[in-house]
C-alpha cells in the first residue's frame, strides 16, 4: 500500500519538472526533486524501523483475546454457592419438622370405619356390606382418634381393585374425630369395592371392603 502511493508522489513529481522545464523554471525544478525525495525518505523510514509480526506474536495476540472473552463470560462449570449456611440453629429446625411431621402421622388412629347409606347427626345409617345399585349415595364413615389440629386423612376409593376417586378429609383435634366421603352411586358401578384409609403421608391406617349388586328388578 505504501510503495503505491510513493509510486504515485513520483509519477506527479516527474510530470511536474517536465511541466516546470519546459517553462524554464529550474529553481522550481529542484525544489520538486527535493521535496520528493524528501517525502520519500520520511515516509520510509518510520516504516522500517516498526517490528515485524512473526506468526508467533500472532498466535500469541489471539490467545490473548481469546483469554479475555472467557473472563468476561460467566464460568457455566463453576458450582452455584447456597449462601443459605448451616448453622446448628437451621439443622436444629430442620429436625424438629421432621420429627413434627412423624408425630403428626403417629398421633392418628382410626377408631372405626363402616359404609353407610346416609349420615344424620354425624352417624351412619343403613350400615353394611352389601348395597343395590338403585341407591344414588354411598357414604365411608371414619372415626378417627387424633391429636394434632388440622391433620389429615385420605379415602381411596377402589373399584375391582382399581382406584376411582380420591378424597381429602381435614381431622381436627378430637379423641373422636367423626368424618366420611362419599361417592354417587350409578347402575353399572357393580362389582367389588374397598375404601383404603391412609394418612398425608400415604401410610396405611384401616379399610374397608364391600360390594354393589344388581337390584333383584334387574335381575328379573
Amino acid at each position: 500500500m505504501i510503495y503505491t502511493h510513493i509510486f504515485l508522489v513520483i509519477v506527479a513529481t516527474i510530470i511536474l519538472i517536465i511541466f516546470a522545464e519546459h517553462q524554464k523554471l529550474r529553481k522550481i525544478t529542484w525544489i520538486l526533486l527535493i521535496g520528493c525525495l524528501t517525502y520519500i525518505i520520511l515516509i520510509i523510514e518510520p516504516e522500517s524501523t516498526k517490528p515485524a509480526i512473526t506468526e508467533n506474536d500472532e498466535q500469541s495476540m489471539i490467545d490473548s483475546i481469546v483469554a479475555i472473552k472467557k473472563e468476561s463470560q460467566p464460568n457455566k462449570s463453576e458450582p452455584v454457592v447456597n449462601d443459605t449456611i448451616s448453622t446448628p440453629e437451621n439443622i436444629v429446625q430442620d429436625i424438629s419438622k421432621e420429627i413434627q411431621i412423624l408425630d403428626n402421622v403417629k398421633d392418628i388412629n382410626v377408631l372405626s370405619i363402616s359404609m353407610a347409606k346416609e349420615i344424620v347427626n354425624k352417624m351412619p345409617v343403613g350400615e353394611s356390606g352389601i348395597f343395590l345399585n338403585d341407591i344414588t349415595t354411598l357414604f365411608c364413615f371414619t372415626a378417627v382418634d387424633n391429636a394434632i389440629q388440622d391433620n389429615k386423612i385420605v379415602h381411596t376409593w377402589k373399584h375391582n381393585k382399581q382406584d376411582y376417586l380420591k378424597s381429602f378429609i381435614t381431622v381436627g383435634d378430637s379423641p373422636n374425630w367423626r368424618c366420611w366421603s362419599r361417592i354417587t352411586i350409578r347402575p353399572e358401578m357393580t362389582g367389588d369395592w374397598q375404601v383404603v384409609v391412609s394418612d398425608s403421608m400415604g401410610n396405611y391406617l384401616d379399610s374397608i371392603e364391600f360390594s354393589i349388586i344388581p337390584a333383584y328388578d334387574q335381575l328379573n
